[in-house]
């Protein structure tokens, strides 16, 4: 059995940890799923489709990153994207528009599902959910917080298309 590792957000905010990055919920340091070669893949290959729109829809992504939900949680997106403009010097201010998270095999919905809640509660409009496993994504918005099964990833303001069978190709 694992004890609980408990901190201040000062301490979790400079703190390192072996292995993935760990988020922060209300003074309880919780750890991540190890990511495995399919979710390396999938997180690589997306950030590289992500990117072929960087230029023209003027947006950045970043992987494995901390973004605050209140003062006492912080949350690690597997990639989250901002539109143009600043977004923080080290911690982002500002919410991405999209987040981002890829399924390990120890990962299940009725754990992610709070985690897309947070998302929406700071003003993320998309979150996308890939099952490398068993190689299908959901999308959820605000407006679809149940999230729906769907063959192209897709955001709007600015318009990606990201088809779900592209990004699988990765896997054998």
């Amino acid at each position: 059995m694992s004890s609980k590792l408990l901190m201040s957000a000062e301490e979790y905010l400079s703190a390192s940890f072996d292995g993935p990055d760990r988020e922060f919920v209300d003074g309880e340091v919780v750890e991540r799923s190890m990511g495995e070669i399919p979710h390396g893949r999938i997180q690589k290959r997306l950030l590289m489709l992500i990117e072929r729109f960087a230029d023209q829809c003027k947006i950045e992504s970043i992987p494995e990153i901390r973004i605050r939900i209140s003062a006492s949680r912080y949350r690690v997106a597997d990639i989250a994207v901002w539109r143009a403009g600043e977004i923080g010097s080290r911690i982002p201010t500002v919410p991405p528009f999209l987040a981002i998270e890829i399924l390990s095999p120890e990962d299940r919905m009725v754990r992610v599902m709070p985690k897309i809640e947070e998302y929406f509660s700071i003003g993320v409009e998309h979150v996308w959910v890939i099952d490398p496993e068993e190689r299908a994504a959901m999308s959820f918005t605000p407006r679809d917080r149940g999230g729906s099964l769907t063959e192209i990833l897709a955001t709007s303001n600015p318009d990606l298309r990201i088809p779900v069978a592209e990004l699988m190709a990765v896997l054998p």
